[in-house]
């Protein structure tokens, strides 16, 4: 933000008065201070000092765990505890977000009833737009059918669902609940979580009344896609094939 003047030979980096309001809690002021002279006044107990080897990944350790995440649709029965999904959200806190604004907030489904009462007034929905010019309406009779003869291809009977939700005004747009959810997604596997972006619900709750008097969402916010996550029934193996990366340089 440039509110800090830089020292002289005879002063100290100081802030000047009218500058103090411009602050934005960033951190990046001691995050990137070499000397750790600087310290932020604000949630002093939290401060981690840490450097460059610490956080450190090799290239080729990083690119195997992103490229073996999956999404994973057969979920073992076991829960996953409160205060291990806590940590992982704890991770996706410290997402980006315009202006260091960290709008995010969260709702958990933890009891798998509730994950399937989800499901169910997707289905619903779905119900409501058959026959209808609704691009999805000669899609969803085979979900319903499938969902009538008690295979769940909506919540793919995982656990728990997860949903990050961002203020409407001044910007209708989740981008910032999605990046924090795709933290989400990417710190899950490392404590043994797998991970489903949940798209039917998403398209539920933007257009079905009783599912989203059912998670409450205030009014004056809104979802981004929802995450569904638990254990799951089986363990990767290998790493599929993908399209070549299509790249334009300017």
């Amino acid at each position: 933000m440039g509110i800090i003047d830089k020292s002289t030979a005879l002063n100290h980096p100081t802030i000047p008065e009218e500058k103090l309001d411009y602050c934005l809690k960033c951190g990046h002021c001691e995050s990137f201070c070499a000397q750790k002279a600087l310290t932020l006044d604000f949630l002093l107990d939290e401060k981690i000092n840490t450097s460059f080897l610490d956080s450190q990944i090799e290239p080729q350790n990083i690119a195997l765990y992103i490229k073996s995440r999956r999404s994973v649709r057969h979920y073992s029965s076991k829960t996953v505890n409160k205060e291990l999904i806590a940590k992982v959200i704890d991770i996706a806190r410290f997402a980006a977000s315009g202006g260091n604004g960290q709008p995010v907030k969260w709702i958990v489904i933890h009891e798998p009833s509730e994950v399937k009462r989800v499901a169910s007034l997707t289905v619903d929905w779905m119900r409501t737009i058959q026959n209808t010019s609704h691009p999805l309406a000669d899609y969803v009779p085979a979900i319903i059918s499938t969902w009538d003869s008690g295979l769940d291809l909506i919540c793919h009977n995982a656990p728990h669902l997860l949903f990050a939700h961002v203020p409407i005004e001044p910007i209708d747009d989740p981008t910032e609940a999605i990046i924090a959810l795709t933290h989400f997604d990417i710190a899950a596997p490392a404590f043994g979580i797998g991970t489903c972006w949940a798209g039917f619900v998403k398209l539920a709750i933007d257009n079905y009344k009783p599912l989203k008097d059912l998670l409450s969402i205030p009014e004056e916010r809104k979802a981004a896609c929802p995450m569904l996550f638990g254990y799951s029934s089986y363990k990767i193996t290998s790493i599929p094939r993908r399209n070549p990366v299509d790249i334009t340089w300017k």
